[in-house]
């Protein structure tokens, strides 16, 4: 009897919240807020249930935003009585809302009244008053609505309104962009600069984008004919000059920005800080020529300006760069460069900020000239230098065993990477030292060490570093297992290293005993 009682209360309580659960769910359906049906509804495109609710929500709560969902529930349902009737409404609720009058035009248009739209357009404008804000709504109305005519009238009504206080430069040049009317543009954003420079790079935000889509370059050429003009006539309005630079930088015409740049810090009587950064960007759009004057003319100035020395270094290293891309390739160039950094070494010293100079001619030496001795000197003192962080020091015990390598001394290069990867387990610097210990397997014939090391990399944050491990333990996966000795790759690998020795007789002749001794290799290929 016990049992069946209490089998009973249990079916009792299952039956019970399962109807308070349905009940829940069915509430909660119900008491979904109407502005979300609503909206739903229009989303859905049915928007005679849609305006049924948003009717209910406008006369019970009447926001702009009900307001507007009705008005186009209502166009859409092409009930323009209903929307006349509507529109009329509101703009009794709120009378100084003159988009509203944009709305009834726009009302009349669709229905083919074009008479009545225009005199409700023209209506809005006469209704403006002296206010900033309310010239920018109606224009914006007028925007929104294509009427771009009646937004110009509108910004021009209220320029004469506010009788020079605001003269909405900045939105008619907007305007007439979309009008594709770019004189005009042109024209406005140079008034609005000639007011203040402080729009300068409000005015460049918005030029970026038009001279991106430039495709003739129609409006670049304007743009230059415009500023070339307007500095005849007003030379002493500075930033048409900043405004020309940074319009020839964009046009890649590092020439023009050089000599526009140059005649304003003579003018101006600068410390170089524009012409410095003129050659970082024609240096990082390898216009070397450009960048290299450009570093001239600060150095010029002379030391006791505080760009010299930046200039200085960053010239060299430019020059450095051009040897680097192959661009001079003479001996005579290594060793205009050699002169060049050994004379900044000895007027700046061997500290913190001339290690890449010091890295650089250490590089120079070894690899260029086949001053190993040298190029070993200068980096064992640079890396007693106190005060160097784990990337400094890393970049040149890096450097020092690559130079190792490249002097034939293997063993040293194996040790020196290793403690530069033990140093540093967990950075790019420890991941580069990886690789080049990979890769040195790999030039002595020690393939399957070296796949090891090299597969490990294949996942290292640095995707470069990835890239060349992946690439090369490919290289050796691919051209391993043909002969058990593995001869052919054995001599490949030691051409590579003669290459990498600058050693290129020997490495030709090892390459031909290759194809000779192995014809049906794979590493043929």
């Amino acid at each position: 009897m016990k049992n069946f009682n209490y089998k009973f209360i249990v079916v009792i309580l299952l039956l019970v919240f399962t109807a308070l659960y349905s009940k829940a769910q069915n509430s909660g359906e119900t008491n979904k807020p109407e502005n979300h049906i609503a909206l739903q509804f229009y989303r859905n495109g049915e928007f005679d249930k849609a305006a049924e609710v948003y009717k209910k929500l406008y006369y019970s709560n009447r926001t702009n935003t009900y307001y507007r969902y009705l008005l186009n529930c209502y166009q859409n349902l092409k009930e323009y009585e209903k929307a006349e009737d509507l529109i009329k409404e509101q703009i009794k609720f709120n009378k100084y809302e003159l988009s509203y009058l944009v709305d009834l035009g726009q009302v009349y248009s669709q229905i083919g009244n074009e008479s009545k739209a225009n005199a409700s357009y023209q209506s809005a404008i006469k209704k403006l008053k002296a206010d900033q804000h309310q010239v920018i709504r109606l224009a914006n109305s007028f925007l929104s609505k294509r009427l771009n005519d009646y937004a110009e009238a509108t910004y021009e009504e209220g320029k004469r309104l506010l009788k020079g206080a605001y003269g909405f430069q900045m939105e008619m040049a907007q305007l007439y962009y979309y009008q594709r009317n770019y004189d005009k543009m042109i024209n406005s954003y140079l008034d609005v600069l000639a007011i203040s420079e402080m729009y300068l790079q409000q005015v460049q935000n918005r030029l970026q984008q038009a001279v991106y889509n430039d495709v003739d370059e129609s409006l670049t050429q304007k743009l230059k004919d415009a500023l070339l003009l307007r500095l005849n006539k007003q030379p002493e309005v500075v930033v048409f000059s900043e405004l020309l630079i940074w319009l020839y930088i964009q046009d890649k015409d590092f020439e023009s920005a050089f000599i526009q740049a140059k005649a304003l810090d003579l003018r101006l009587s600068e410390n170089g800080q524009r012409l410095l950064a003129l050659a970082r960007v024609a240096t990082n759009n390898l216009n070397f020529a450009v960048a290299i004057k450009a570093y001239q003319q600060v150095i010029s100035k002379g030391k006791h300006l505080e760009y010299y020395f930046d200039a200085r270094n960053e010239l060299l290293q430019v020059m450095y760069q051009r040897i680097s891309l192959g661009l001079d390739n003479q001996l005579d160039d290594y060793r205009r460069m050699e002169e060049a950094l050994m004379n900044a070494l000895d007027e700046m010293g061997t500290n913190i900020q001339t290690l890449d100079l010091v890295k650089n001619l250490a590089h120079l030496q070894a690899f260029y000239l086949g001053k190993t001795a040298e190029g070993q000197f200068l980096l064992e003192d640079a890396i007693t230098l106190s005060g160097l962080d784990y990337r400094q020091k890393g970049n040149l015990e890096l450097e020092l065993a690559d130079i190792y390598l490249l002097d034939g001394k293997v063993w040293d290069a194996t040790i020196a990477y290793a403690r530069v990867e033990d140093k540093n387990k967990n950075n790019t610097i420890g991941f580069e030292a990886k690789f080049r210990k990979g890769r040195l397997a790999y030039f002595i014939g020690n393939f399957e060490w070296a796949k090891g090391q090299l597969d490990v990399l294949k996942a290292s944050t640095s995707k470069l570093i990835a890239n060349d491990a992946a690439e090369l333990a490919f290289f050796i996966y691919e051209n391993t297992g043909w002969d058990s000795l593995e001869t052919a790759l054995e001599t490949y690998a030691r051409a590579d290293l003669l290459f990498y020795q600058s050693k290129y007789d020997q490495a030709i002749q090892t390459i031909d005993s290759v194809i000779t001794n192995f014809p049906d290799h794979e590493v043929l290929d």
